[in-house]
């Protein structure tokens, strides 16, 4: 008996193991054609949204002929200057099916911008555009191109005068705006022709311009040579000028303002002109004198001291229109952004430098494109408006 129940337990358990298998064989099949699924469901959306995504990255990237991304590393010195933070969004608009791009701000320290360049030069720039904070870098900014795999490299706006520093490297190129007086003297002929129309502005009568003056950064090319043949130009038109103060607001409206009242406070209707050496500090003069009863109703206030600029931003411009500001000059920060991504980009295809740049010219001993300057006034303000027109 114990025998035969030992036999029938044995056959029962074989039978129970040959089912358990069974199901165990089911079960892996099914979970087998469930991971396939999957894994051809994951492929055809991968696929699908990589078909989807690449046409609408080519339209924001800039790529080339193989479909390569290229980068154009750019960047100011400082956000803080108006004009320029206005060539960084020229360059960008510009830079759309070009060259992938992100204007990096220097915060006016060289140290801060020589890491952005070797930032954008590890990530693959094909071209780098510089406002640089300090001109005396220039050497070793060329230099990062250089080691980089000779890299074309774009100054702009501040101007290296050592001619020296930019044939150094045949890849080296610059844009700013024309002359070495940086729109001075267009400012200055704006003053002069206001002074011969109107004798009133010689508020003493003693046939002397009473004059005050607002610099910018000494350290900025610009900002020493605008005050000078500001001057110059107006003793060389005949008529003699008395600097009742002179100080740099270093680009910036509020610096320009806290100066400006100071003086208004010191000479008052004495003033009978204000130069600044851009837009920002001739709109921070203006509140200043706003303030002390000047200016408010334009041209036609009762107590008012003409104020001219340089840069004609968008924020002078309805100043100008009201009168309130007298004048200012054009810098014209759209076209140079162009004139910059394009030259990047002629550097990179290998064309000559100038291909497709139209009513500009390269000098060749500074290898700088100078875009002119133009005096802006309520007669032509439709020009300078044209400039920052999308």
């Amino acid at each position: 008996m114990i025998v035969v129940q030992n036999d029938v337990s044995d056959r029962t358990i074989v039978r129970y193991k040959e089912q358990i298998t069974r199901k165990w064989r089911k079960k892996v099949m099914k979970k087998r054609f469930v991971s396939v699924l999957m894994s051809v469901a994951m492929v055809v959306a991968l696929t699908a949204c990589s078909g989807g995504g690449g046409n609408e990255g080519d339209s924001k990237k800039g790529t080339d002929d193989a479909g390569e991304e290229k980068i154009l590393g750019a960047g100011i010195y400082s956000a803080s200057d108006n004009f320029n933070s206005y060539i960084g969004k020229a360059i960008s608009n510009a830079c759309k099916g070009v060259f992938t791009t992100n204007i990096e701000d220097g915060q006016n320290d060289q140290s801060t911008q020589n890491n952005q360049v070797d930032t954008m030069l590890a990530k693959g720039a094909s071209a780098v555009a510089v406002s640089v904070c300090d001109v005396t870098a220039a050497p070793s900014l060329i230099q990062k191109c250089k080691d980089a795999g000779d890299i074309p490299i774009i100054f702009f706006n501040k101007e290296i005068t050592d001619q020296d520093v930019i044939n150094s490297y045949e890849n080296a190129y610059q844009v700013t705006s024309t002359g070495g007086d940086y729109g001075a003297k267009i400012q200055a002929e704006m003053i002069i022709d206001y002074w011969n129309a109107h004798p009133e502005m010689d508020k003493n009568g003693d046939g002397v311009l009473q004059l005050v003056y607002l610099m910018g950064d000494p350290g900025h090319t610009a900002a020493q040579p605008r005050s000078e043949y500001l001057k110059k130009t107006i003793e060389e038109a005949g008529i003699k000028i008395e600097v009742l103060a002179e100080d740099t607001g270093m680009w910036v409206t509020a610096n320009a303002k806290e100066k400006m009242d100071a003086w208004v406070s010191k000479y008052g209707d004495e003033i009978e002109c204000c130069a600044a050496g851009n837009d920002a500090m001739a709109l921070g003069a203006l509140a200043s004198v706003e303030a002390a009863g000047f200016n408010e109703d334009g041209e036609s206030s009762s107590k008012y001291i003409p104020i001219y600029g340089i840069d004609a931003l968008p924020e002078i411009l309805s100043k100008i229109k009201s009168g309130e500001v007298t004048g200012s000059v054009l810098q014209d920060a759209k076209t140079q952004g162009q004139t910059i991504v394009k030259i990047a980009e002629n550097l990179v295809n290998g064309k000559d430098v100038m291909d497709g740049i139209d009513g500009l010219e390269m000098e060749e001993g500074a290898k700088a494109v100078r875009v002119p300057y133009k005096a802006v006034t309520q007669e032509n303000l439709d020009e300078a408006e044209a400039t920052y027109a999308e």
